[in-house]
């Protein structure tokens, strides 16, 4: 049930962000590329902590004075309405009356937030230091030297970096702060209970709503925020509007005295996002095959409705995303999915198969051996095509046909990635995220998971192609163009590595700034010339799977002919995978990665590069960890060993039990190193 909230309740005016991984397509400041970091000041600026530039940027590498801080610091305290009361006075001799950060300072030490020099002087144009910074948000979270040692900075910077509060944030104490790190450091502050025990965002707020998801900061025709929280989805009227980076997270909404919301604090809960995944009865199976067990009594929240997902799973078909959330107990508790977009504008050829229940009004009509319903919209234009002619269809975001015209008048080709081929049938799941099916018109060499050209030659009839074009010139990823062709939004980027069958990827998953066009395998345009399907070879690891790699042998024949073949088996948390042939050499026991064929070998086999000794500060959450001062992202299907235990875990159980780990990581640090499986020491 929805319901608007209409009550006044108590409430604080101030609200900050913590790490996301959504991050809008446009941010307000251009000039912040780092996730965490970008979320952080997106959340700040909107709230009026932090300002930007009049060139438009942020400067998140500038370094931050002492002053600049301790506005900072009152802004968040939420004492915004009491800097007046400390204005012209002098405290400080270097900081006068008409100064401008005067009230602020002199407010921030009338509380006990910041201290001068001890000559008369605050030095209010010094660089902040990290320990100086520190010390001043452990202050607003109400610990003293009672509660954290006399020594300072050591106390304070170990006090400080046991909480959490310094992830990515350089940590030697007379580090010049940065204005990213500032907004880094103040967003992870308020997940952090106070010293006596109270979650911050009560010290900011009478009135929380707890384990709320923002499911959309612009909902209805008035702006309002939609969230879900307690078993219901409730409309809420904004203050402000919140930051478009913290959609589809969970945490802890604020609410002003009138009952508007004035903030959202996102929580460090665990949750997977899933980028046309396919759903059954029993859970959730990305784009690389690993799947995700959902139990049916999980909440499902779809299309503004509250159900269950064993009620209503099968629903999920046409959802261009599903967020998984898990609880406490390492299980899924809630599952996201997004609007039905997934198929907006997407224009299919193929033979007009049949009509149901008839052609004069039909509600279905089968084309490529997919069944699509049919929108009010398109019954004009099918009423002068027949069965068994050539036609194209356009679909809306639920997949509806909504305009269908002869297949002669506009060309489209389609692409997708081989499911199942036998003799004489074969099923492809399209680009699009459809699976068209059908007899094979002729025999076809296509392989299970080759990216192939699909071709309707007859009614019920399909040709599969394989694929191959030389790329124009570099995938220039800043540009958003291939040679000179310009890149589609709805692009569909697939990767394999050698011969091996193909994943889908996204273009986030490419972290480096151009590919040469010698890794780019294949790439198709559309009816508007971009580039909509593009085939890369061994870019970014996606291709592999990771784990524990077993060497073997594998013997045959009889009498004088017989044989041995070297194989590999990879043991990871989905259990120990089917043996392959290899030719490859590698040590047994070696963490790495396999690369398999449609003829079920193994055609390549890495071994990842190994950094050990790593400690539990170096992660930034489960987004990145610092390898060799090299801050390197960690893979969404990072595979987690305990080594004591002999069993695959999660990040968060990892380190919960061991201080010290090995990471194994693909391609080079400082350029597209990624974190593939983690290890307890």
């Amino acid at each position: 049930m929805k319901h608007r909230v209409v009550t006044l309740l108590l409430a604080a005016a101030v609200c900050l962000g913590v790490i996301a991984a959504f991050i809008p397509s446009a941010l307000a400041f251009s000039d912040v590329t780092g996730a965490d970091v970008a979320e952080a000041v997106e959340v700040l600026s909107g709230l009026g902590i932090v300002d930007g530039y009049s060139d438009g940027g942020y400067h998140p590498n500038d370094t931050l004075t002492r002053a600049q801080f301790c506005k900072l610091a009152v802004l968040v305290e939420g004492h915004a309405d009491q800097v007046k009361g400390s204005a012209y006075r002098t405290l400080f001799s270097d900081v006068p009356a008409s100064h401008w950060a005067a009230s602020y300072v002199n407010l921030a030490y009338e509380e006990g937030l910041v201290s001068g020099y001890g000559n008369g002087t605050f030095g209010p144009d010094d660089p902040v230091t990290t320990a100086q910074a520190a010390t001043i948000v452990l202050h607003l979270l109400g610990y003293s030297n009672d509660h954290i040692g006399p020594f300072w900075p050591e106390d304070y910077l170990e006090k400080a970096q046991g909480l959490g509060l310094l992830d990515g944030i350089d940590r030697t104490s007379s580090h010049s702060m940065t204005r990213g790190e500032a907004a880094l450091l103040l967003c992870q502050m308020l997940n952090l209970p106070t010293a006596d025990g109270k979650d911050y965002a009560q010290v900011l707020a009478a009135s929380t709503v707890g384990d709320a998801v923002l499911m959309d900061n612009d909902a209805q025709d008035d702006g309002s925020a939609l969230i879900y929280a307690n078993g219901t989805l409730t409309y809420y009227d904004q203050a402000k509007q919140l930051s478009e980076a913290l959609v589809g997270r969970r945490g802890t909404l604020l609410l002003n005295q009138s009952g508007k919301v004035s903030g959202f604090i996102p929580d460090e809960s665990r949750y997977k996002e899933i980028l046309n995944g396919e759903a059954d009865s029993s859970g959730v199976t990305d784009s690389s095959g690993t799947k995700y067990t959902v139990p049916s009594s999980a909440v499902l929240v779809m299309d503004e409705e509250v159900s269950t997902y064993g009620m209503k799973w099968y629903d999920l078909e046409n959802r261009a995303k599903l967020l998984l959330y898990y609880g406490s107990s390492g299980s899924v508790e809630l599952v996201v999915a997004s609007e039905s977009t997934t198929y907006d504008g997407v224009m299919l050829t193929g033979y007009y198969e049949s009509a149901s229940p008839n052609t004069g009004s039909p509600s279905t009509i089968v084309l490529l051996g997919i069944e699509l319903e049919v929108d009010d919209t398109a019954l004009s234009s099918l009423s002068g095509l027949s069965v068994g002619s050539r036609i194209t269809v356009t679909l809306n975001g639920d997949g509806e046909v909504v305009s269908a015209f002869s297949a002669s008048s506009v060309k489209v080709e389609q692409y997708g990635v081989v499911t199942s081929v036998g003799s004489s049938s074969a099923q492809v799941k399209l680009s699009c995220g459809l699976t068209a099916s059908g007899e094979l018109y002729s025999s076809s060499s296509a392989q299970v998971g080759e990216l192939v050209r699909v071709t309707a030659a007859q009614k019920g009839k399909l040709t599969l192609s394989s694929v191959s074009a030389s790329a124009p010139g570099k995938l220039d990823l800043a540009a958003g163009t291939l040679g000179s062709i310009q890149l589609s939004d709805q692009i569909a980027v697939y990767e394999r590595a050698g011969n091996s069958t193909v994943v889908q990827i996204d273009l986030d998953d490419i972290l480096v700034d151009t590919i040469s066009n010698s890794k780019i395998d294949f790439y198709a345009t559309d009816s508007q010339g971009k580039v909509h399907v593009l085939l890369l070879n061994d870019v970014t690891g996606s291709a592999y799977t990771y784990g524990i790699l077993d060497a073997g042998e594998q013997s045959g024949g009889s009498g004088q002919l017989t044989y041995t073949n070297r194989t590999v088996t990879v043991e990871n948390s989905q259990g120990t995978g089917q043996t392959y042939i290899t030719g490859a050499t590698f040590k047994d026991g070696a963490v790495g990665g396999v690369a398999v064929s449609g003829e079920g070998k193994a055609v390549k086999v890495i071994t990842l590069t190994e950094s050990r000794e790593i400690s539990r500060s170096a992660f930034d959450g489960s987004d990145a960890v610092v390898v060799d001062g090299v801050r390197v992202p960690i893979s969404d299907e990072v595979e987690v060993y305990n080594s004591d235990t002999g069993l695959w875990t999660t990040l968060e159980a990892a380190k919960s039990y061991s201080d010290t780990f090995a990471v194994y990581y693909s391609g080079s640090l400082g350029s597209d190193a990624v974190v593939r499986v983690i290890e307890t020491e």
